[in-house]
């Protein structure tokens, strides 16, 4: 973990402070790197932006924090890369853009020319499942990465496709990395990293695990893709967050008529928030990820 990724920890450690302020904080200073944390924290609190009521103890106790994670990481294999870090992927370089993301594996592969989100309910239908699955597969045979959050069903349906077919995947966690979310797909973790993919999280392996943070991640899945394909969803689904920010981030939705006809009321939210999709039959889709 390099220094500006430390500061980033430390940071975030102090209270108030974000990633909004953590961004703003650091876009106002040239080199950010040749400044110790306290001298950061100074700034911080001259423009504003870091409370002054802050102690010099809880500023300590933030760097300690900071260079005590650096070291974890560093025994757990857990790599570190900052916005301002020259392999900060630009598929991650959007309007929300995360400050920092721990990953394991290649992350090169998320400025793969072809990536495309595979994504639905944890409890497809039969048929659900087999759509996911080869969907992941047929973007892998033709050169996609692809992209989905390793949840149970769908998630893993997709990047299990991928993987059988020889491709490559990225799997955005809601969690730290060190214990994997969910326990049960450690084997697919590894499987993943194993065959060239990548782990990615914007959190640090103790943090603990909140409702917001699955939110948080499915900004992620869209920005990085492309395009979209859902499997089955339902109004409640968290499927729905990362669809509404696929509208956001103009990026393509498409599904298959089967699906659509097992999901109704998942699209019909879809229609009610006015997010727009495309139902192609199985051809019409193999073509527009074989033309891609």
């Amino acid at each position: 973990m390099n220094l500006i990724c430390e500061h980033i920890v430390g940071l975030q450690h102090l209270k108030g402070v974000g990633r909004q302020k953590t961004i703003r904080l650091l876009e106002l200073i040239t080199a950010p790197q040749q400044l110790c944390f306290r001298e950061l924290v100074e700034i911080g609190q001259t423009f504003g932006m870091i409370s002054s009521q802050i102690s010099k103890a809880e500023i300590a106790a933030a760097e300690d924090c900071a260079q005590t994670l650096a070291e974890q990481c560093g025994q757990l294999g857990i790599s570190c890369c900052s916005y301002w870090d020259e392999a900060f992927p630009d598929s991650l370089k959007f309007s929300d853009h995360p400050v920092l993301i721990f990953y394991q594996g290649d992350l090169s592969i998320l400025t793969h020319s072809k990536r495309a989100a595979v994504i639905g309910s944890r409890q497809p239908s039969a048929l659900g499942a087999d759509f996911a699955f080869q969907a992941g597969k047929l973007l892998a045979e033709n050169n996609f990465v692809v992209i989905s959050g390793l949840a149970v069903g769908s998630d893993s349906c997709g990047h299990q496709g991928c993987l059988d077919a020889g491709g490559k995947t990225v799997a955005f966690l809601p969690s730290g990395l060190a214990p994997i979310y969910p326990s049960t797909n450690q084997q697919l973790a590894d499987k993943i990293c194993g065959m060239g993919g990548c782990l990615v999280s914007e959190y640090p392996h103790h943090e603990t695990l909140l409702p917001y943070k699955f939110v948080e991640r499915d900004r992620l899945q869209s920005a990085s893709s492309q395009f979209v394909i859902v499997s089955n969803f339902t109004p409640g689904s968290g499927t729905i967050y990362t669809l509404d920010y696929a509208r956001k981030y103009q990026k393509a939705i498409y599904s298959i008529p089967v699906i659509h006809s097992e999901s109704r009321a998942g699209f019909k939210h879809l229609e009610i928030k006015q997010i727009d999709y495309r139902i192609l039959s199985n051809t019409e889709l193999a073509d527009v990820i074989e033309q891609y």
